[in-house]
């Protein structure tokens, strides 16, 4: 072979799609940057086919989701500390492992050939036959895991968090809150590959047209139960090239979301306010429910707010935009003020395959004094008789019901109204809040409360 054709050959290995999947998941490791940023930065700046955009993402979502179970399978062949390996080394393995057990398409020795190749480029021989040992093992003898039922009877928090490759703190704290089984099955559903959900927009006019559409399409949505207009639909790699996003028939909103809009309930010729309104999806959802109303959005940052004008324009919708800190806001009081409070986010790890690893048993207290001041501001903007939606999209008591009880009792001019007279009681506990869970429910996982003032 000639230097000109082996440097052609060793620089599309490293401009790969697994390549470029490492260096996406070794730049997240080594910064505060959420994985999905990163992905998005590259896929921007690459020339890759949609077939390779998807590996790419595929890739990345899942090392990411199933990072410690990968960690547990390599670090039986690793010779040396796993954890302490060059972040590029652990992702090119944690990959080509990833492929072998869980993307039955690609051929093994694919994953493992490239891998060692990729390591020998950037790395050497001496790291190249380690890999290659490594993966060779885990190829011929992958780990045998036990029986979910024999964890859970024996109590084995260590194994059940590396087997659905949770941390270990998160796994303690849900089997404190809820029960083993309980815990067992919400690491499992964190896990899966959640679905497009979007909602039709003025499905009166959009909804038959749009399924028409989507039919001749070959893309079937699937109706979500108990949520009219709200659809799933097959994972897809871009959303906008489907027919009537231009248009703005439909947007992208998972129904647990919408359950928001239902509580408010908005009423023709109401004011609106939604603190912490970024990205801006129950905004558009209760403009639309409104009609002649207003509805005001408000965020911290122009640049999230930006994107809400964007989507309202596409929609043809109409939101009022406020950049200000939800916690100092000062306006007339309104009808209704809807409080998406910065929240853990624990009900929404299948979307974010990274933020289980980021998040610290800290951050919930914190967020949880956070949720706190926004709401005792936010109980200001109210009316009398008007009502304070507070949401979350954790599964965390702390930051909910607990929030809501202590708000109850430090604010007593307000009740709380039971919700399942505005959402389907089979997504409501029987204290009267939306407590949704992805394994029960197929949804996100989320919070929500109607408080009405006196």
């Amino acid at each position: 072979m000639s230097k000109a054709s082996s440097k052609k050959s060793s620089s599309s290995v490293l401009l790969s799609p697994r390549a470029i999947a490492a260096q996406i998941l070794s730049e997240a490791e080594s910064s505060s940057v959420y994985v999905d940023y990163v992905l998005e930065k590259h896929l921007q700046r690459s020339a890759f086919p949609a077939r390779d955009r998807a590996l790419v993402t595929a890739l990345v979502h899942g090392v990411s989701r199933w990072r410690a179970r990968l960690d547990a399978e390599i670090q039986q062949h690793f010779r040396h500390h796993f954890d302490e390996a060059q972040p590029f080394v652990k992702n090119v393995l944690r990959g080509a492992v990833y492929q072998m057990l869980f993307m039955d398409r690609i051929p093994a020795y694919a994953a493992v050939d490239e891998a060692v190749e990729m390591i020998q480029l950037r790395f050497g021989n001496n790291f190249s036959r380690l890999s290659n040992g490594v993966l060779r093992n885990i190829q011929r003898a992958p780990m045998e895991w036990p029986p979910v039922a024999s964890l859970v009877e024996k109590k084995d928090l260590k194994t059940l968090a590396q087997m659905f490759s949770h941390p270990e703190w998160l796994i303690k704290r849900w089997v404190e809150q809820f029960g083993w089984e309980q815990t067992a099955a919400l690491a499992e559903a964190s896990n899966r590959i959640p679905p497009v959900t979007v909602r039709v927009v003025r499905p009166e006019e959009n909804l038959k047209p749009w399924l028409k559409k989507m039919k001749a399409n070959e893309v079937k949505p699937e109706p979500v139960e108990h949520m009219p207009n709200f659809y799933n639909l097959p994972h897809l790699d871009d959303i906008t090239s489907l027919p009537g996003f231009e248009e703005g028939w439909f947007t992208v909103q998972d129904s647990s979301a919408g359950m928001v809009a239902h509580l408010v309930a908005p009423q023709p010729g109401e004011t609106i306010l939604d603190l912490c309104a970024a990205p801006g999806g129950k905004a558009l959802h209760i403009a639309e429910m409104i009609g002649t109303g207003r509805v005001v959005a408000i965020d911290l940052d122009p640049y999230r707010l930006e994107l809400i004008a964007e989507a309202a324009e596409r929609l043809s919708l109409k939101v009022h935009l406020v950049v200000a800190d939800s916690r100092t806001f000062a306006a007339k009081p309104a009808n209704a003020v809807v409080v998406d409070a910065p929240c853990s986010g624990l009900g929404v790890l299948s979307r974010r395959s990274d933020l289980r690893w980021r998040r610290r048993p800290k951050d919930i207290t914190d967020l949880v004094e956070l949720q706190k001041e926004i709401l005792t501001d936010a109980a200001e903007l109210v009316k009398s008789g008007g009502r304070l939606i507070y949401s979350t999209c954790t599964i965390d008591p702390e930051e909910n019901e607990k929030v809501v009880e202590w708000f109850l009792e430090h604010h007593q001019e307000f009740r709380l109204e039971p919700a399942p007279g505005y959402v389907h009681a089979s997504f409501c506990d029987e204290r009267g809040y939306v407590r949704t869970f992805p394994h029960r429910h197929n949804v996100d996982g989320g919070f929500a409360a109607r408080l009405v003032k006196s």
